[in-house]
């Protein structure tokens, strides 16, 4: 959501957010220190959140706005609710706000400022917080049990589930549970592959046909090793162009501040903000990334197409824990904002932010250039100018006061390997080794 803070309450507000920020569990509060807070950490629902303010030009001339976004389970009620649960002063954030009428119509408020986004990914769409955090807790239980040397239970365990006091029967019931669960699994991919088509023909209905088939055609133009898309690109005669230059367009100076790169370009957070872009990086295993950038003017459609078809890939087609290849994002999504004028990025990934850019930049080139050409500012040689690109993606960055994450420490092929781990777990609890593994 969106929403115009109150003019001269912008600093007040920043100082709110940022010292939740800083102690996002609340310790320095159990030393009597008051202050507003909100205790994310007692939300079974919430994966990440975060607070930002970004500039709002067109309100005019220093006013800003403020940012919340959020990943949660379950509906729109209930996470509102759980907010208004454990926020201590709603007031004393949300009243520094435009709009806001208390806590009993903060419901409405939200709804009011509420963006849909055009694309979303998320790693793992089956999986709750209490889900993800049950299956990080058996592995580490697992781990500490090795860690113990509990070999001769391993051993054991082993030794009964490898046939040895198995009949033949229960190898069979085994293997027709497995399968099973494979062509299960099978059907499930399948049922949410099938709607790709009418994602399809909304995407001409609202964007046009030619916007849709160039903007696929962009995205998929580096991405020949996924068969389907090889074909495609034959069929369409579609390569990515060579650079205009083997030299990079980006300035000399890299320890100036950000600053437009285009006419008519932004910076979103001021280049005077007091936080650099890189405020709140590394502070844990995982990252968030904010971006707004202006959209040419007349380009909005073509957006909208690319976006269709990030989202439609996403939702449908996607694996847990990859998209396009890149296992490094929990969550991302699009928003067109301001009446299309703008372009909204929120992302959560693991590691730092150069190697999250250079995994883009290698996976899906040709997908960074579709999303971002249409945009002021965008290196002329686009993701194939590399230091271009992060200095493009540094100028339009906004730091995030407040950043929360269920599992701060867990990767996603962590939790990949992690629920991975869990169904083997379940599925051997059920066999010969089951009473073994119970007193594990």
């Amino acid at each position: 959501m969106l929403a115009a803070i109150r003019p001269g309450e912008e600093e007040r507000l920043r100082g709110i957010l940022r010292a939740i920020g800083d102690d996002i569990e609340g310790k320095t509060l159990k030393q009597g220190i008051e202050r507003p807070h909100i205790d994310f950490c007692r939300s079974p629902r919430i994966h990440f959140a975060r607070f930002a303010i970004l500039d709002d030009p067109d309100r005019g001339a220093n006013r800003k706005r403020l940012l919340y976004s959020s990943n949660s389970d379950g509906d729109l009620d209930g996470h509102l609710a759980e907010l208004v649960e454990i926020t201590s002063d709603m007031d004393a954030i949300w009243g520094r706000c435009e709009g806001y009428a208390g806590p009993a119509r903060f419901g409405d408020f939200i709804r009011a400022h509420a963006h849909e986004p055009e694309a979303f990914y998320i790693a793992f769409r089956d999986q709750t917080v209490e889900g993800i955090r049950q299956s990080i807790a058996a592995r580490r239980h697992v781990q500490t049990l090795v860690d113990a040397s509990a070999a001769g239970a391993l051993a054991a365990m082993l030794a009964a589930t490898s046939g040895g006091r198995s009949s033949w029967a229960g190898h069979v019931r085994r293997w027709f549970d497995s399968a099973g669960r494979d062509i299960s699994d099978a059907i499930a991919r399948l049922t949410r592959a099938l709607p790709a088509g009418a994602d399809l023909l909304r995407a001409i209905a609202r964007s046009g046909f030619m916007n849709v088939f160039l903007g696929t055609r962009r995205i998929t133009a580096s991405l020949d090793r996924y068969a389907v898309f090889r074909l495609f690109n034959w069929i369409t005669r579609n390569r990515q162009p060579a650079p205009g230059s083997a030299y990079s367009s980006v300035d000399m100076d890299n320890c100036s501040g950000p600053g437009p790169l285009a006419p008519g370009d932004e910076v979103p957070s001021g280049i005077d903000s007091q936080a650099p872009p890189t405020f709140r990086e590394d502070v844990v295993t995982q990252n968030q990334l904010t971006l707004i950038t202006v959209v040419n003017e007349g380009r909005g459609d073509r957006v909208r197409a690319v976006m269709s078809a990030i989202d439609s890939y996403a939702r449908r087609l996607s694996p847990p824990g990859s998209l396009i290849g890149i296992s490094t994002i929990h969550f991302v999504r699009w928003l067109l904002i301001d009446d299309g004028r703008r372009l909204l990025m929120l992302s959560d990934y693991d590691g730092s932010w150069e190697s999250y850019i250079d995994e883009f930049g290698e996976m899906i080139l040709s997908g960074l250039d579709a999303i971002w050409e249409t945009s002021r500012g965008y290196p002329p040689d686009g993701a194939r100018d590399l230091p271009a690109l992060k200095r493009f993606l540094r100028s339009h960055q906004v730091p995030s006061e407040v950043f929360y994450s269920a599992y701060p420490e867990e990767t996603v092929l962590n939790i990949l390997d992690d629920l991975t781990f869990a169904r083997a777990f379940s599925d051997a609890s059920a066999g010969p080794a089951g009473p073994l593994l119970q007193r594990l």
